[in-house]
């Protein structure tokens, strides 16, 4: 989730990593800090400086205690979505978020971790890590925890790809498309529906008679599953609209996302934009199905499991049958990247596909959902918490006086109480992760630092910067990590990147790595 925006800029503010040896890096001053304070950039005369050096000052403070390790040879390129828009199955529908599925056993190799183990993604997304662990040796189980129905929903279609046959579903295609594109459809209430920049209203029938026409098939829920998915992936292509940073955004031009699935030849002729872009979509999942069937023959699958519920909590997570999804001491590894401290409301941005597929049906329902989120956004007012207690420390401190300045110096003061919601929030997710594991277990977390700035114009119209910030979350984690009983925590830098907007600014994608 490395999204930028004009006022917070946010792909991950990193400081250290590209002064850090190739091998091994121990704390921020053995791993080369000069590049440190640039990073702040130069405050504005009116800004309070004296608050602005101590906030600077305590980040070196907290980042130098924790050991820093350069593998960005190993990890960046895995970190990004590159390989979920081409990898079959996981292309079906991708998050541009998600991390590649190779991670998971870059990450076994890494920590050289034992065989049989059973392992946990409580930030599942589309069954990423559940699909990556189906034929990894050294896999026992997986257990994927998602909050967003969508994504839940996306995920259990993909990991129960062993249920289909893809000669049946490529007699059942031609059947799904023939639907009558007029037949009466009840259109869903969210305003962006009736926006004709967005969805000609001739598309958006076609596209609800197809959904309603598949639920009609008499076929199996794994089936219904599939086809449903597909709609759910031609969804953007078919609309106006291309998720962009914060919002969905009218597209300028009518090209569609790299390597889209609609825009495959389903290799017979069919009518219509929305029977083409099915026909694609369809056709390419079928043949990723013919594709993977050879390790359904060869060896036995691993047991993975996709689960509802918020990683916050994991005690009230159940199956059907009632027992503990996630019982204490279960895990050997836990492997999830959750929402960055982006400003980022991922309710809104997946919307379309929610509304299309009834997962949400009205207002009050989008409102409970995004409620629901971990805390990384200001789009809704969350209620307030004090999960930290009477804790102190550093790391607490830190937080506060992020959070106040964000409050007394942004343009949306909302920000402040967001950046104090989030560490709180993954607090108790690391408090979960520790009742999860097993001893001498460990936690990886993927996640990218954030860099807030304030520009405004001069007299001559040209931007000036007013004060940068960038908050260190992996190094934040580390610590909220060992506030929540860990023993030992090290970061694993994955890549650099620049935040835009941003002169002289470094940015660092990172895996925290918190050991019970």
């Amino acid at each position: 989730m490395k999204v930028v925006d004009s006022e917070t800029e946010v792909t991950s503010a990193a400081f250290v990593s590209k002064q850090m040896s190739k091998d091994v890096a121990g704390s921020a001053e053995q791993s080369g800090n000069d590049g440190f304070r640039e990073l702040w950039g130069k405050p504005n005369a009116e800004i309070n400086q004296v608050e602005w050096r101590r906030l600077c000052d305590l980040s070196q403070k907290l980042a130098a205690t924790l050991p820093v390790i350069d593998r960005r040879e190993r990890f960046g390129p895995l970190v990004g979505s590159d390989d979920l828009r081409v990898a079959p199955l996981h292309r079906w529908f991708s998050y541009k978020e998600g991390f590649s599925p190779a991670l998971l056993g870059e990450v076994i190799q890494e920590l050289q971790l034992p065989d049989e183990m059973q392992v946990a993604d409580v930030f599942g997304g589309v069954a990423t890590t559940a699909l990556a662990g189906m034929d990894h040796p050294s896999v026992q189980e997986v257990r994927s925890l998602e909050y967003s129905p969508l994504a839940h929903f996306v995920g259990q279609t993909k990991i129960g790809w062993p249920k289909l046959d893809p000669d049946r579903l490529c007699r059942l295609v031609p059947i799904a498309l023939d639907y009558d594109h007029q037949r009466p459809v009840e259109f869903p209430s969210l305003s962006s529906f009736r926006n004709p920049s967005i969805f000609p209203r001739s598309r958006l029938h076609s596209l609800l008679a197809a959904r309603d026409h598949v639920r009609e098939l008499d076929i199996s829920e794994a089936e219904l599953r599939f086809f449903l998915l597909g709609i759910v992936g031609v969804t953007e292509d078919l609309s106006g609209a291309m998720k962009d940073g914060r919002a969905l955004r009218i597209k300028r031009s009518r090209s569609r996302r790299a390597r889209s699935l609609a825009d495959a030849d389903p290799g017979f002729r069919v009518e219509g934009t929305v029977k083409r872009a099915l026909a694609g979509q369809w056709s390419s999942m079928v043949q990723d199905l013919k594709e993977v069937a050879v390790r359904r023959e060869q060896a036995e699958l691993t047991a993975v499991h996709h689960l509802s519920g918020d990683a916050r909590n994991l005690i009230d997570v159940k199956f059907d049958a009632g027992t503990a999804g996630f019982p204490e001491g279960w895990a050997d590894l836990s492997v999830f990247s959750p929402p960055y401290l982006n400003c980022i409301d991922y309710t809104e941005l997946y919307k379309l596909e929610l509304w299309l597929m009834e997962h949400v049906v009205d207002q009050q329902g989008f409102r409970k959902t995004r409620l629901g989120t971990l805390r990384s956004h200001p789009s809704i007012q969350f209620p307030q918490t004090q999960y930290f207690g009477d804790r102190k420390g550093k790391v607490i401190e830190l937080i506060e006086g992020l959070a106040k300045w964000m409050t007394d110096y942004s343009r949306r003061a909302s920000t402040g109480t967001i950046v104090k919601q989030y560490f709180e929030d993954m607090f108790l997710v690391f408090q979960e992760q520790l009742r999860l594991l097993r001893p001498g277990a460990a936690a990886v977390c993927v996640v990218a630092n954030s860099t807030f700035s304030r520009r405004e114009k001069d007299k001559e119209g040209r931007w000036q910067e007013m004060w940068r910030l960038p908050i260190l979350t992996d190094v934040i984690l580390g610590h909220l990590a060992l506030l929540a009983g860990f023993e030992s925590v090290e970061i694993l830098s994955a890549r650099d990147l620049r935040p835009r907007n941003i002169k002289n600014g470094y940015a660092r994608e990172s895996l925290v790595v918190a050991k019970k």
